[in-house]
């Protein structure tokens, strides 16, 4: 006889016992192309749609025993997560575009350039340069956001203005 305990393929699965993870596969593979399908249908993305049928597949098997319509709790699953998804796209959307709103999407060579370079520098180096020249912070404005003091400001912005002339040189 089996643990009630034993484990299955899936993490979330590990109550079960294998009459249950059996039930549970023979379900998923009966089921899955078609949750893809509308959840793809409904999103727009199938990688999305991918990701939407997973959870719902998933949200049925912890049910499973218990439904009496699991491809209808399926169905609704995959529909109310989709309407989810759509929901959370549309406030990211209204961020971004809040975030941005009066910012130039597109930068010039020239920015983009100075971009690469300080990719280059150190994560410290590269914020003390950032926050000096384009957001116009103080020493110690900067020295309280890294966490250091004003004088290892100056030295991460002599050292990094350094090494940004020695890679736009290059």
């Amino acid at each position: 006889m089996a643990s009630r305990w034993t484990c299955g393929r899936a993490h979330w699965a590990c109550k079960w016992g294998t009459t249950a993870i059996n039930d549970f596969d023979d379900f998923y593979r009966t089921h899955r192309a078609d949750a893809v399908r509308w959840a793809a249908a409904l999103v727009g993305s199938p990688e999305i749609g991918e990701e939407i049928a997973q959870d719902a597949l998933q949200a049925v098997g912890r049910r499973l025993s218990t439904l009496d319509n699991p491809a209808g709790y399926l169905r609704r699953t995959v529909v109310n997560r989709a309407a989810s998804w759509h929901r959370w796209h549309i406030r990211e959307r209204r961020r971004i575009e809040r975030v941005t709103a009066g910012q130039a999407t597109t930068y010039t060579a020239a920015t983009n350039e100075m971009l690469d370079a300080l990719a280059t520098l150190p994560y410290k180096q590269r914020a003390a340069v950032s926050l000096r020249y384009w957001a116009d912070w103080t020493d110690d404005q900067i020295a309280d956001a890294l966490g250091c003091s004003p004088s290892s400001v100056r030295v991460l912005l002599h050292r990094g203005l350094a090494a940004l002339k020695k890679e736009i040189a290059e």
